[in-house]
Protein backbone atom coordinates (compact mmCIF):
# COMPACT_ATOMS: atom_id res chain seq x y z
CA UNK A 1 0.00 0.00 0.00
CA UNK A 2 1.27 3.26 -0.61
CA UNK A 3 0.18 6.51 0.88
CA UNK A 4 -1.11 10.08 -1.21
CA UNK A 5 0.70 12.58 -0.67
CA UNK A 6 2.82 11.22 1.79
CA UNK A 7 5.68 13.31 3.83
CA UNK A 8 7.10 12.50 7.24
CA UNK A 9 6.05 14.64 10.60
CA UNK A 10 9.08 16.23 12.24
CA UNK A 11 11.04 15.20 15.04
CA UNK A 12 9.39 11.43 15.08
CA UNK A 13 12.14 8.15 15.65
CA UNK A 14 11.22 6.10 13.76
CA UNK A 15 10.29 8.24 11.36
CA UNK A 16 6.19 8.48 10.93
CA UNK A 17 5.38 8.97 7.41
CA UNK A 18 1.32 10.29 7.33
CA UNK A 19 -0.83 10.53 3.96
CA UNK A 20 -3.92 8.94 2.59
CA UNK A 21 -4.57 5.27 1.68
CA UNK A 22 -6.38 4.54 -1.81
CA UNK A 23 -9.20 2.02 -1.89
CA UNK A 24 -11.37 1.11 -4.80
CA UNK A 25 -14.83 2.63 -4.84
CA UNK A 26 -17.65 -0.37 -4.17
CA UNK A 27 -19.83 0.15 -7.31
CA UNK A 28 -17.81 1.58 -10.41
CA UNK A 29 -14.44 0.60 -9.71
CA UNK A 30 -12.33 3.62 -9.26
CA UNK A 31 -9.97 4.29 -7.18
CA UNK A 32 -10.47 6.54 -4.45
CA UNK A 33 -8.59 8.62 -1.98
CA UNK A 34 -9.47 8.15 1.81
CA UNK A 35 -9.94 11.95 3.72
CA UNK A 36 -8.52 10.42 6.75
CA UNK A 37 -5.00 10.67 7.67
CA UNK A 38 -2.84 7.30 7.81
CA UNK A 39 0.72 6.88 9.42
CA UNK A 40 3.53 4.66 7.99
CA UNK A 41 6.21 3.36 10.15
CA UNK A 42 9.09 0.66 10.24
CA UNK A 43 8.88 -1.50 12.85
CA UNK A 44 10.92 -4.77 13.74
CA UNK A 45 11.67 -4.87 10.14
CA UNK A 46 8.54 -4.60 8.93
CA UNK A 47 6.47 -1.48 7.04
CA UNK A 48 3.11 -1.13 9.35
CA UNK A 49 0.39 1.01 8.59
CA UNK A 50 -2.32 2.49 10.46
CA UNK A 51 -5.35 4.52 10.22
CA UNK A 52 -5.24 7.69 12.74
CA UNK A 53 -8.64 7.95 13.02
CA UNK A 54 -8.77 12.11 11.77
CA UNK A 55 -9.46 14.06 8.54
CA UNK A 56 -7.31 17.01 10.70
CA UNK A 57 -4.14 17.15 9.75
CA UNK A 58 -2.77 19.08 12.55
CA UNK A 59 -4.69 15.66 15.26
CA UNK A 60 -2.82 13.63 12.62
CA UNK A 61 0.61 14.78 13.33
CA UNK A 62 -0.09 14.95 16.85
CA UNK A 63 -1.28 10.84 16.32
CA UNK A 64 2.13 10.26 14.75
CA UNK A 65 3.86 11.28 18.12
CA UNK A 66 1.53 8.88 20.23
CA UNK A 67 2.67 5.99 18.00
CA UNK A 68 6.40 6.76 18.78
CA UNK A 69 5.36 6.65 22.51
CA UNK A 70 3.74 3.94 22.36
CA UNK A 71 6.68 2.10 20.42
CA UNK A 72 8.97 3.70 23.40
CA UNK A 73 7.35 2.29 25.96
CA UNK A 74 6.70 -1.28 24.22
CA UNK A 75 3.07 -1.28 23.82
CA UNK A 76 2.95 -2.03 20.42
CA UNK A 77 3.79 -5.53 20.33
CA UNK A 78 4.54 -7.39 17.51
CA UNK A 79 1.05 -8.60 16.18
CA UNK A 80 0.69 -12.69 14.74
CA UNK A 81 0.62 -12.12 11.46
CA UNK A 82 -0.30 -16.06 11.04
CA UNK A 83 -3.23 -15.73 13.11
CA UNK A 84 -6.12 -17.49 11.22
CA UNK A 85 -9.91 -16.50 10.53
CA UNK A 86 -11.13 -19.51 12.58
CA UNK A 87 -9.13 -17.99 15.98
CA UNK A 88 -9.78 -14.56 14.88
CA UNK A 89 -13.28 -15.63 15.32
CA UNK A 90 -13.70 -17.34 17.73
CA UNK A 91 -11.94 -14.56 19.89
CA UNK A 92 -13.94 -12.02 18.95
CA UNK A 93 -17.35 -13.64 19.36
CA UNK A 94 -16.18 -13.81 23.14
CA UNK A 95 -15.51 -10.83 23.16
CA UNK A 96 -19.50 -9.62 22.43
CA UNK A 97 -20.44 -12.08 24.41
CA UNK A 98 -18.15 -10.72 27.35
CA UNK A 99 -19.69 -7.38 26.64
CA UNK A 100 -23.52 -8.50 26.69
CA UNK A 101 -24.60 -8.15 23.58
CA UNK A 102 -27.88 -9.60 23.16
CA UNK A 103 -28.21 -12.77 22.30
CA UNK A 104 -29.84 -12.35 18.93
CA UNK A 105 -26.94 -10.22 18.01
CA UNK A 106 -24.82 -13.16 19.06
CA UNK A 107 -26.65 -15.55 17.10
CA UNK A 108 -26.31 -13.08 13.91
CA UNK A 109 -22.90 -12.82 14.30
CA UNK A 110 -22.21 -16.61 15.04
CA UNK A 111 -24.12 -17.38 11.47
CA UNK A 112 -22.36 -14.45 9.60
CA UNK A 113 -18.81 -14.81 10.50
CA UNK A 114 -19.36 -18.81 9.72
CA UNK A 115 -20.72 -18.29 6.73
CA UNK A 116 -17.19 -16.03 5.68
CA UNK A 117 -14.54 -18.17 7.43
CA UNK A 118 -16.32 -21.21 5.22
CA UNK A 119 -16.15 -18.98 2.40
CA UNK A 120 -12.40 -18.16 3.11
CA UNK A 121 -11.01 -21.24 3.64
CA UNK A 122 -12.56 -22.51 0.17
CA UNK A 123 -10.97 -20.05 -1.46
CA UNK A 124 -7.44 -20.32 -0.23
CA UNK A 125 -8.00 -17.34 2.39
CA UNK A 126 -7.12 -19.10 5.71
CA UNK A 127 -4.91 -16.51 7.42
CA UNK A 128 -6.06 -12.92 7.86
CA UNK A 129 -2.69 -11.88 5.84
CA UNK A 130 -3.77 -13.19 3.05
CA UNK A 131 -7.00 -10.94 2.14
CA UNK A 132 -7.22 -7.58 0.51
CA UNK A 133 -9.70 -5.37 -1.29
CA UNK A 134 -10.14 -8.33 -3.72
CA UNK A 135 -11.09 -10.80 -1.22
CA UNK A 136 -13.29 -8.61 0.32
CA UNK A 137 -15.19 -8.11 -3.14
CA UNK A 138 -14.65 -11.93 -4.26
CA UNK A 139 -16.73 -12.71 -0.97
CA UNK A 140 -19.47 -10.05 -2.28
CA UNK A 141 -19.50 -11.66 -5.58
CA UNK A 142 -20.32 -14.76 -4.01
CA UNK A 143 -23.06 -13.75 -2.10
CA UNK A 144 -24.57 -12.46 -5.16
CA UNK A 145 -23.74 -15.80 -6.87
CA UNK A 146 -26.24 -16.92 -3.93
CA UNK A 147 -28.70 -14.16 -4.80
CA UNK A 148 -28.96 -12.81 -1.56
CA UNK A 149 -30.46 -9.55 -1.77
CA UNK A 150 -28.57 -5.77 -1.60
CA UNK A 151 -29.17 -5.31 2.15
CA UNK A 152 -28.42 -8.69 3.16
CA UNK A 153 -24.92 -8.80 1.60
CA UNK A 154 -24.47 -4.85 3.02
CA UNK A 155 -25.37 -6.20 6.56
CA UNK A 156 -22.71 -9.31 6.51
CA UNK A 157 -19.99 -7.44 4.91
CA UNK A 158 -19.92 -4.54 7.71
CA UNK A 159 -20.21 -7.42 10.48
CA UNK A 160 -17.29 -8.71 8.39
CA UNK A 161 -15.37 -5.29 8.26
CA UNK A 162 -16.03 -5.14 12.27
CA UNK A 163 -14.30 -8.49 12.64
CA UNK A 164 -11.26 -7.40 11.28
CA UNK A 165 -11.17 -3.60 13.01
CA UNK A 166 -11.34 -5.52 16.08
CA UNK A 167 -8.22 -7.57 15.31
CA UNK A 168 -6.32 -4.66 13.97
CA UNK A 169 -7.03 -2.21 17.45
CA UNK A 170 -6.22 -5.38 19.14
CA UNK A 171 -2.97 -6.21 17.75
CA UNK A 172 -3.87 -9.52 16.61
CA UNK A 173 -3.30 -8.61 12.66
CA UNK A 174 -0.33 -6.54 11.39
CA UNK A 175 -2.95 -4.36 9.16
CA UNK A 176 -6.94 -4.27 8.43
CA UNK A 177 -7.00 -5.51 5.34
CA UNK A 178 -10.50 -4.26 4.75
CA UNK A 179 -9.83 -0.71 6.17
CA UNK A 180 -10.99 2.00 3.64
CA UNK A 181 -13.51 0.21 1.94
CA UNK A 182 -16.38 2.16 1.22
CA UNK A 183 -20.26 0.50 1.78
CA UNK A 184 -22.81 2.75 0.15
CA UNK A 185 -25.93 1.60 2.56
CA UNK A 186 -29.10 0.72 0.45
CA UNK A 187 -31.97 1.99 0.59
CA UNK A 188 -34.70 0.57 3.06
CA UNK A 189 -37.47 -1.88 1.58
CA UNK A 190 -40.74 -0.33 1.62
CA UNK A 191 -42.85 -2.66 3.56
CA UNK A 192 -46.61 -3.76 4.13
CA UNK A 193 -48.61 -0.95 6.24
CA UNK A 194 -52.41 -1.79 7.03
CA UNK A 195 -54.60 0.81 6.60
CA UNK A 196 -56.64 2.72 8.86
CA UNK A 197 -59.70 0.89 7.49
CA UNK A 198 -58.19 -2.48 7.84
CA UNK A 199 -57.00 -1.80 11.00
CA UNK A 200 -60.93 -1.62 11.98
CA UNK A 201 -61.98 -4.75 10.43
CA UNK A 202 -59.00 -6.30 11.90
CA UNK A 203 -60.06 -5.34 15.51
CA UNK A 204 -64.09 -5.74 14.99
CA UNK A 205 -63.71 -9.56 13.64
CA UNK A 206 -60.41 -10.82 16.03
CA UNK A 207 -60.79 -12.92 19.01
CA UNK A 208 -61.42 -11.28 21.83
CA UNK A 209 -58.06 -12.21 23.77
CA UNK A 210 -56.35 -11.23 20.57
CA UNK A 211 -57.86 -8.19 20.37
CA UNK A 212 -56.46 -6.49 23.03
CA UNK A 213 -53.09 -7.61 22.08
CA UNK A 214 -53.68 -6.01 17.96
CA UNK A 215 -55.40 -3.03 19.24
CA UNK A 216 -52.04 -2.68 21.30
CA UNK A 217 -49.89 -2.95 18.81
CA UNK A 218 -51.90 -0.38 16.58
CA UNK A 219 -52.72 2.16 18.91
CA UNK A 220 -49.16 2.15 21.22
CA UNK A 221 -46.95 0.92 17.84
CA UNK A 222 -44.96 -1.65 20.43
CA UNK A 223 -43.14 -4.17 19.25
CA UNK A 224 -44.29 -7.85 20.05
CA UNK A 225 -41.79 -8.33 22.55
CA UNK A 226 -42.80 -5.04 24.51
CA UNK A 227 -46.72 -6.62 24.32
CA UNK A 228 -45.34 -10.00 25.40
CA UNK A 229 -43.11 -8.59 28.08
CA UNK A 230 -46.43 -5.48 29.20
CA UNK A 231 -47.27 -6.18 33.02
CA UNK A 232 -50.12 -4.25 34.73
CA UNK A 233 -47.65 -1.78 36.79
CA UNK A 234 -46.12 -0.24 34.09
CA UNK A 235 -50.30 0.37 32.70
CA UNK A 236 -50.79 3.56 34.52
CA UNK A 237 -54.04 4.09 34.49
CA UNK A 238 -54.13 7.37 36.73
CA UNK A 239 -51.48 9.55 34.38
CA UNK A 240 -53.49 11.93 32.41
CA UNK A 241 -56.55 11.75 31.13
CA UNK A 242 -56.90 8.12 29.84
CA UNK A 243 -53.52 7.07 31.72
CA UNK A 244 -49.91 5.83 30.24
CA UNK A 245 -47.99 3.11 29.27
CA UNK A 246 -44.60 2.83 30.74
CA UNK A 247 -42.79 0.19 28.13
CA UNK A 248 -39.27 -0.76 29.62
CA UNK A 249 -38.65 -4.07 28.98
CA UNK A 250 -39.51 -6.49 25.85
CA UNK A 251 -35.86 -6.92 23.87
CA UNK A 252 -33.41 -9.99 24.47
CA UNK A 253 -31.33 -8.02 26.95
CA UNK A 254 -33.94 -7.36 29.43
CA UNK A 255 -34.74 -3.80 28.23
CA UNK A 256 -35.99 -2.35 25.44
CA UNK A 257 -34.49 -3.23 22.02
CA UNK A 258 -33.25 0.12 21.56
CA UNK A 259 -32.44 -0.08 25.03
CA UNK A 260 -34.67 3.23 25.92
CA UNK A 261 -37.26 3.92 28.33
CA UNK A 262 -40.53 5.55 27.05
CA UNK A 263 -43.92 6.97 28.34
CA UNK A 264 -46.73 6.73 25.70
CA UNK A 265 -50.30 8.24 25.63
CA UNK A 266 -52.99 5.60 26.23
CA UNK A 267 -55.69 5.94 23.11
CA UNK A 268 -59.53 6.29 24.59
CA UNK A 269 -60.55 3.19 22.59
CA UNK A 270 -57.25 1.05 23.98
CA UNK A 271 -58.33 2.32 27.26
CA UNK A 272 -61.51 0.68 27.29
CA UNK A 273 -60.64 -2.44 26.17
CA UNK A 274 -57.75 -2.46 28.85
CA UNK A 275 -60.41 -1.76 31.24
CA UNK A 276 -62.57 -4.91 30.19
CA UNK A 277 -59.67 -6.88 30.72
CA UNK A 278 -58.88 -9.35 33.38
CA UNK A 279 -55.84 -8.87 35.87
CA UNK A 280 -55.47 -12.35 37.27
CA UNK A 281 -51.67 -12.33 36.39
CA UNK A 282 -49.00 -10.01 35.92
CA UNK A 283 -48.44 -9.71 32.33
CA UNK A 284 -50.95 -7.61 30.44
CA UNK A 285 -51.29 -10.48 27.82
CA UNK A 286 -51.22 -14.12 28.49
CA UNK A 287 -51.28 -17.38 26.50
CA UNK A 288 -53.98 -19.94 26.77
CA UNK A 289 -54.45 -22.19 29.41
CA UNK A 290 -51.53 -25.17 28.20
CA UNK A 291 -49.80 -28.46 30.06
CA UNK A 292 -46.67 -26.49 31.16
CA UNK A 293 -49.26 -23.75 32.51
CA UNK A 294 -52.74 -25.23 33.07
CA UNK A 295 -53.94 -21.86 34.48
CA UNK A 296 -53.13 -19.80 31.15
CA UNK A 297 -50.31 -17.61 32.78
CA UNK A 298 -47.63 -18.27 30.30
CA UNK A 299 -46.51 -15.64 28.01
CA UNK A 300 -48.01 -15.40 24.45
CA UNK A 301 -46.47 -17.19 21.61
CA UNK A 302 -45.42 -15.02 18.71
CA UNK A 303 -45.44 -17.78 16.10
CA UNK A 304 -48.69 -18.76 16.72
CA UNK A 305 -50.05 -15.15 17.17
CA UNK A 306 -48.50 -14.63 13.70
CA UNK A 307 -50.26 -17.53 12.22
CA UNK A 308 -53.94 -15.96 13.70
CA UNK A 309 -53.08 -12.90 12.41
CA UNK A 310 -52.87 -14.35 8.89
CA UNK A 311 -55.88 -16.71 9.55
CA UNK A 312 -57.47 -13.03 10.55
CA UNK A 313 -56.06 -11.72 7.10
CA UNK A 314 -57.29 -13.88 4.83
CA UNK A 315 -60.56 -14.28 6.12
CA UNK A 316 -60.95 -10.43 6.07
CA UNK A 317 -60.15 -10.81 2.41
CA UNK A 318 -57.29 -8.79 2.37
CA UNK A 319 -54.99 -9.09 -0.92
CA UNK A 320 -51.90 -10.95 -0.35
CA UNK A 321 -52.72 -11.46 2.97
CA UNK A 322 -49.62 -13.37 3.75
CA UNK A 323 -47.88 -10.52 3.70
CA UNK A 324 -49.01 -8.82 7.17
CA UNK A 325 -46.91 -9.43 10.02
CA UNK A 326 -47.43 -8.46 13.21
CA UNK A 327 -44.77 -5.47 13.20
CA UNK A 328 -47.35 -4.39 10.42
CA UNK A 329 -49.19 -3.04 13.15
CA UNK A 330 -46.15 -0.91 14.04
CA UNK A 331 -45.60 0.57 10.67
CA UNK A 332 -49.59 0.92 10.87
CA UNK A 333 -49.34 3.57 13.82
CA UNK A 334 -46.29 5.18 12.31
CA UNK A 335 -48.66 5.50 9.10
CA UNK A 336 -51.45 7.28 11.50
CA UNK A 337 -48.82 9.67 13.06
CA UNK A 338 -48.08 10.79 9.49
CA UNK A 339 -51.48 11.00 8.14
CA UNK A 340 -52.65 13.02 11.31
CA UNK A 341 -49.74 15.15 11.11
CA UNK A 342 -48.39 14.51 14.63
CA UNK A 343 -45.06 16.30 15.62
CA UNK A 344 -41.98 13.96 15.03
CA UNK A 345 -40.74 14.45 17.85
CA UNK A 346 -43.68 12.77 19.57
CA UNK A 347 -43.57 10.01 17.14
CA UNK A 348 -39.90 9.21 17.31
CA UNK A 349 -39.94 9.30 21.46
CA UNK A 350 -43.27 7.07 21.18
CA UNK A 351 -42.16 4.46 18.90
CA UNK A 352 -38.68 4.47 21.04
CA UNK A 353 -36.44 5.60 18.13
CA UNK A 354 -34.02 8.57 17.60
CA UNK A 355 -34.19 8.36 13.98
CA UNK A 356 -36.24 5.60 11.85
CA UNK A 357 -36.05 5.46 8.47
CA UNK A 358 -39.65 3.69 8.50
CA UNK A 359 -41.05 6.50 10.02
CA UNK A 360 -39.26 8.50 7.53
CA UNK A 361 -41.01 6.80 4.70
CA UNK A 362 -44.84 7.05 5.79
CA UNK A 363 -43.74 10.58 6.85
CA UNK A 364 -43.47 11.08 3.18
CA UNK A 365 -46.29 9.08 1.92
CA UNK A 366 -48.81 10.51 4.12
CA UNK A 367 -47.88 13.89 4.59
CA UNK A 368 -50.76 15.94 4.29
CA UNK A 369 -48.83 19.41 3.52
CA UNK A 370 -47.02 17.74 0.63
CA UNK A 371 -50.37 16.65 -1.14
CA UNK A 372 -52.08 19.82 -0.40
CA UNK A 373 -49.18 21.66 -1.77
CA UNK A 374 -49.07 19.61 -5.13
CA UNK A 375 -52.67 19.83 -5.85
CA UNK A 376 -52.17 23.34 -6.40
CA UNK A 377 -50.65 22.87 -9.36
CA UNK A 378 -52.84 23.39 -12.12
CA UNK A 379 -52.35 22.65 -15.89
CA UNK A 380 -55.97 23.75 -16.95
CA UNK A 381 -55.43 27.43 -15.41
CA UNK A 382 -53.12 28.66 -17.76
CA UNK A 383 -54.23 27.41 -20.74
CA UNK A 384 -54.08 29.86 -23.71
CA UNK A 385 -56.97 32.21 -24.44
CA UNK A 386 -58.46 30.44 -27.76
CA UNK A 387 -58.76 33.01 -30.44
CA UNK A 388 -61.82 34.64 -31.17
CA UNK A 389 -62.78 34.22 -35.51
CA UNK A 390 -62.86 37.53 -36.96
CA UNK A 391 -66.73 38.50 -38.09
Amino acid sequence: MKLVGRHAVEGTEPTIYIGHRTYHHQRNGKVCVTKTWYAEYCLEARRRYESLGTTNKAAAVKQAHAIVQRIDNGSLSKPNRRVDITTLRQEYMQTLRDRERAKKTIEKYVYVLGEFEEWANKSNHRYASSLDDRSFWAFNRAMINDSLSEKTRYDRLIIVKQLFKWAHRMRRIGANPFDGIGLQKPEANEQPCFTPQQVAILLNNADPRERIIFATMAYVGLRFGECRELHWSAVLFDRGQHGFISVRRGGSSGTTKSRRFRHIPIHPELRTLLDTAPRTFDRVFTARSSGKHPDGGGPIDERRLLRSLKRSCRRCEFANPDQYKLHTFRHAFASMCARNNISYKYALEWMGHKSSDILDLYYTMYDKTAEAAIATIDYAAHQPIANTPAA
